[in-house]
């Protein structure tokens, strides 16, 4: 007895036609497919097929835990996609932030505490300045202490 279980609310993956009726689509326009995953080396590229885009989605090891299935990959693809007039250059993906953004820029810090001890780490400026406060606060606990 083999039983088939189908799932019609996640169209093929190889169906670079599926969303094009879309009733959100404005005339003209197609939808673009951006990566949106900080961890993703592809972070920032966007696709115009579909087909691809769910291929980078499947293949790629940063999208592993959370693109699984099909209807994982199809909810990212609807999450993520814009329109976009391709008769116009390429532009960033709404809400995108770049890589150049420098509050995402990693950097290797030093500074010294409130103890003169000198505290090195890595990572964003965001994140020495939390590093930082941390210190003072831990200074101030030994001190009150």
């Amino acid at each position: 007895m083999t039983t088939s279980a189908s799932n019609h609310s996640v169209p093929s993956e190889s169906d670079d036609e599926v969303d094009n009726a879309d009733a959100n689509l404005p005339p003209a326009h197609i939808w673009a497919y951006p990566c949106k995953l900080p961890l993703c080396p592809d972070y920032g590229k966007t696709w115009l097929l579909r087909s691809n885009f769910f291929f980078h989605l499947h293949e790629e090891d940063a999208h592993k835990a959370t693109a699984m299935t099909p209807a994982a990959r199809r909810a990212i693809e609807k999450e993520w996609r814009y329109a976009t007039d391709p008769h116009l250059p390429p532009r960033a993906a709404p809400y995108f932030r770049s890589r150049e953004d420098p509050d995402e820029h990693i950097w290797d810090y030093n500074f010294r505490d409130d103890t003169g001890k000198i505290i090195s780490g890595r990572g964003t400026m965001r994140g020495m300045e939390m590093h930082k406060a941390a210190r003072r606060r831990e200074t101030q606990g030994k001190q009150t202490a």
